[in-house]
C-alpha cells in the first residue's frame, strides 16, 4: 500500500492529515497517532504520537519525505517507511535542534551532498 492521496481542487496531489493518520495507523502499525488539522499546508502537517513525540512532515509524493520529531522514536520512522514504501537513508539534528530524518526516492547521494554542504549537526547516513 502506498500514502492514501487524493487530488486538491487545483489538481494537485494532497495527502490530507485525515489520511495521514489514518496511513500511519492502518499501514504503519502506529496506533494513537494524532495529526493536528490546524498544522496542515500544501506539502506537510504535524502531530504527535501516543509516546509523547511531537513532529512535523514535509512530503512530496513519489519524491522524498522529512520527518522532523521532538525525540527519537523509531516506531514512528518505521511506520512512515511502511506507508511511503521506501527507506529512510539519512538522519541529523535540524537548526531547531529537532532529529530530523529524510527520505529521498530520486537523488539520496545528491541530498547527501546538499546536507554535508550545509553543515547538518550529526549528520550520519542510514541504512
Amino acid at each position: 500500500m502506498a500514502e492514501t492521496i487524493e487530488r486538491g481542487c487545483d489538481g494537485s496531489q494532497k495527502w490530507h492529515w485525515f489520511n495521514v493518520m489514518s496511513d500511519l495507523e492502518k499501514q504503519g502499525g502506529l496506533a494513537e497517532v494524532v495529526i493536528d488539522p490546524l498544522s496542515m499546508n500544501a506539502h506537510g502537517c504535524g502531530g504527535q504520537t501516543k509516546e509523547g513525540t511531537k513532529f512535523y512532515i514535509t512530503w512530496v509524493p513519489d519524491m522524498f519525505l522529512l520527518v522532523s520529531m521532538s525525540q527519537e522514536e523509531q516506531a514512528l520512522v518505521e511506520s512512515f517507511a511502511k506507508v511511503v514504501e521506501f527507506r529512510p537513508f539519512c538522519r541529523y539534528i535540524n537548526e531547531h535542534g529537532l532529529l530530523t530524518v529524510e527520505w529521498d526516492k530520486k537523488d539520496p547521494d545528491g541530498r547527501f551532498a546538499e546536507l554535508q554542504g550545509n553543515g547538518e549537526k550529526e549528520l550520519q547516513r542510514i541504512q
